[in-house]
């Protein structure tokens, strides 16, 4: 008799008849002589259960005993979740059920779990169907296939620092914000993963297993029962959760309450009330995790070990600059913005989501520390709040009181993040290099002044911003301005002035770095007050570059540059407020040249790559010739959205899925499947660009469902007025589909995609000027490309 197969299989406890249908087929299965020679056992979740519960121990032994993971997935159940997970990660045979008579549960199985996992599952509508699919599909005779290849099995190169990802929800509550800055002042706070929902909104199950293979930790931070967004979050961190336990991980899952903590990973779990206990919480369970001493980074192998090609082996990297900043470096593609920011005093680099500013941030940090006489402070404010700043702005009716704020504040800011940054610097040292006579002075001040100085960005400007209530009841200008000066520590900006000179003085460079300042954009009714806070930084930037020219009795000369990084969107929002706009120092980042961006990918092949290869001879031993008719490059620039990130996601997944497929080298069929989990990503990264208060995007993009992929002008208002979009609003929503590169516009033979707001609006006022010309046409558009598979375009 074969060898005895177990084959787990998990399910909800309701409803009731879902339990029944489960049972009845399994057992009519064991009855059969075909799954009885095949010495089949099947051992339904129920079985497992203890006292009522579900111990996380006793079902993932279980799990651990059979060769076969099912589950039915018809209903959205975070145990279920968790137990898929982890019997991923323990690299378990995986079969999937849905009762496809139950409405909207195919579909919520596609969206929720069929991107993320790229599973196919078998629809039944009774007994007899589930146990017809089961003995059709046998998986018990195919245990050698789980969803993640054999690389995932492999043991994990540890990076140069310990790595923890963390899973971030899409809401930045306190304790959100909070249990950010415990993470990036820890230990792992230098190769800290951050799954952002933002960022990364569609992110695969080899990137999780990618990510958790170079981690010591996971942390994944659920979200209440009634907050936004919660239900698929919390799929998604269950998921990942279970994985991670398979993987052997420690794993932490914070909640904020009011929380039902699902029985299977109660042990795992911390609810938290208050973002006090949440950072309480979470500091104590860092503290006792038990991190493995590192050992020199491992070099790659020199070019003379490894003679040839390996899909396995190949790495492009990442498509988010911040996962890959310790390696960046090694292919990073030096165009002129960085240039031009590296050698400006002060610069502005302006760019949407993907085009590579953080990418331009971590190559400048990187390159700036290899020179040992320069000082980096990167300022990166994890989030603020911005109720406060509207109140407080509100107050004061003056214009020229408020601009006096404003610059007071990023003042406060920008030159006490500095001594933080130099207080840092000296207090890392080895203990034998003690501290020169200035450093001493400067530390003396630090520490009589550190409850002011010390708290991170985002409190510094809460805490600012809170003593400043109630300033507008002040009468006067000179009032005013005398209160802003005492509790915006103006004697402090002062003093910590002169002690920074000495220190600062000998330094061939002292560069600030600002990004991440877009953390608590968004439309609603502080907008106005927050591109005021915005503007006013970008307006202050030259004034303290020239503070620290300046050199008297008090202050010694500086070598200071200031560089920000913001969007674009928030950049075309804001800079109608400059009354001189052509002496603004903007650099904006594009990608219009398909040259450059392959270039991205070449430079990443090259790195991976066997030195005797160049990247001709890797894209031909790598990936097909054609694919649907047309040359690979030309396929992957008509497929994408021209930016780095969209590229390295499209050829990541191909390489994925060949990997997992079992190839030797990616095939047409694996760029298409990939360009279907590319088109998915896209669409759903581009919701996150919705106004909250019209909340009408994906309603819109739907619209477009099976459309001609050339439209009127007409034909789009039509759509979005089936979306329910209000007459007012259809114009914002054509911008927006522009904007994000969903909608092409017209411009001679060609339709034009622009790279940011200015662009756009030129080309909308030519196209609408030449369809109202003596022959009147239509402003015509059209789909990108990008879009077609998730939409069904032809």
């Amino acid at each position: 008799m074969a060898k005895r197969v177990d084959v787990f299989y998990a399910f909800p406890g309701s409803p009731p008849a879902l339990r029944e249908t489960i049972e009845r087929a399994l057992k009519e299965l064991g009855s059969l002589p075909v799954v009885r020679n095949d010495n089949v056992r099947f051992r339904p979740w129920p079985d497992m259960a203890i006292s009522g519960k579900s111990l996380v121990r006793t079902i993932t032994q279980n799990i651990d005993r059979a060769e076969v993971f099912a589950c039915d997935l018809t209903w959205k159940n975070s145990n279920v979740t968790f137990e898929l997970g982890y019997a991923i990660g323990r690299f378990k045979r995986i079969w999937v059920s849905v009762d496809e008579s139950i409405q909207n549960a195919s579909k919520d199985f596609q969206r929720t779990y069929f991107g993320l996992l790229g599973l196919g599952y078998s629809e039944y509508q009774n007994h007899h169907d589930l146990s017809n699919k089961l003995l059709i599909d046998v998986p018990w005779r195919s245990i050698d296939e789980p969803l993640l290849g054999e690389i995932y099995r492999n043991n994990k190169p540890r990076l140069e620092y310990p790595t923890l990802l963390y899973l971030k929800p899409s809401l930045a509550t306190d304790a959100v914000i909070e249990a950010e800055e415990v993470l990036r002042a820890s230990m792992f706070g230098k190769s800290l993963i951050v799954d952002d929902p933002i960022e990364n909104p569609s992110p695969s199950l080899e990137w999780y297993a990618e990510k958790l293979r170079i981690s010591e930790a996971v942390v994944v931070h659920l979200l209440s029962h009634d907050q936004k967004h919660a239900e698929e979050h919390n799929l998604k961190c269950s998921l990942v959760a279970g994985l991670a336990h398979g993987f052997q991980i420690p794993v932490l899952m914070l909640a904020h309450t009011p929380f039902d903590p699902p029985v299977d990973y109660q042990k795992l779990l911390a609810t938290h009330e208050t973002a006090a206990s949440c950072r309480a919480t979470l500091s104590r369970w860092l503290s006792e995790i038990d991190v493995p001493r590192r050992r020199q980074r491992r070099l790659p192998l020199p070019s003379s070990e490894v003679k040839e090609l390996d899909l396995r082996s190949l790495s492009l990297g990442e498509p988010i600059a911040e996962h890959e900043s310790h390696d960046l470096d090694d292919y990073f593609i030096e165009t002129s913005v960085y240039y031009r920011a590296m050698e400006a005093r002060t610069t502005i680099v302006v760019g949407r989501r993907g085009t590579g500013k953080s990418a331009i941030l971590i190559a400048m940090q990187n390159a700036l520390q290899e020179g040992h006489r320069n000082h980096i402070c990167i300022i990166k404010p994890v989030g603020y709040e911005t109720s406060g700043l509207a109140r407080v702005l509100g107050e004061i009716i003056d214009f020229s009181e408020r601009g006096f704020l404003i610059e007071s504040l990023w003042k406060f800011l920008i030159i006490s993040e500095l001594a933080r940054s130099v207080f840092d610097m000296i207090t890392s040292r080895p203990a034998q290099l003690t501290a020169n006579k200035e450093e001493e002075q400067f530390l003396d001040y630090w520490k009589i002044n550190e409850e002011i100085l010390s708290a991170p960005f985002s409190q510094r400007l809460d805490r600012a911003v809170t003593s400043l209530i109630g300033i507008g009841g002040l009468s006067g200008n000179s009032a005013q301005r005398a209160r802003i000066s005492e509790r915006l520590h103006s004697e402090h900006i002062r003093e910590i002035r002169r002690l920074l000179g000495p220190v600062l003085a000998g330094r061939d460079k002292v560069a600030i770095l600002i990004d991440n300042l877009d953390g608590s954009w968004g439309p609603g009714h502080h907008v106005e007050y927050l591109s005021e806070l915005l503007w006013g930084l970008l307006e202050v930037v030259e004034n303290i570059a020239d503070d620290f020219q300046h050199e008297d009795f008090y202050r010694k000369r500086m070598n200071v540059s200031l560089t920000i990084f913001l969007r674009s969107d928030i950049f075309a929002f804001i800079q109608p407020k400059a009354a001189e706009q052509d002496k603004l120092p903007i650099q904006r980042i594009e990608w219009d040249d398909s040259e450059l961006l392959l270039r991205v990918i070449d430079q990443r092949l090259l790195h991976s790559a066997p030195k005797k290869y160049n990247a001709d001879s890797i894209w031909a031993q790598i990936f097909p010739k054609e694919v649907v008719g047309l040359p690979i490059k030309t396929f992957i620039i008509q497929t994408i959205i021209s930016r780095p990130r969209e590229a390295i996601y499209l050829l990541k997944e191909a390489v994925n899925v060949a990997i997992n497929r079992g190839h030797q080298s990616v095939t047409e069929n694996d760029m298409l499947r990939a360009r279907e989990k590319y088109s998915e990503y896209i669409f759903k990264s581009i919701l996150s660009e919705d106004d909250p208060r019209k909340n009408k995007l994906e309603a819109v993009l739907y619209e477009f469902a099976g459309c001609d992929s050339i439209l009127s002008s007409k034909e789009i208002e039509g759509r979005m007025t089936k979306a329910q979009v209000g007459a007012s609003d259809i114009e914002f929503y054509v911008d927006l589909l522009c904007d994000v590169g969903f909608l092409g516009i017209q411009s001679g033979n060609e339709f034009r995609f622009p790279s940011h707001e200015s662009e756009r609006q030129t080309l909308r006022r030519i196209a609408r000027q030449m369809a109202g010309g003596n022959e009147p046409t239509e402003e015509m558009y059209r789909v990108n490309p990008a879009f077609y598979q998730i939409l069904q375009i032809e």
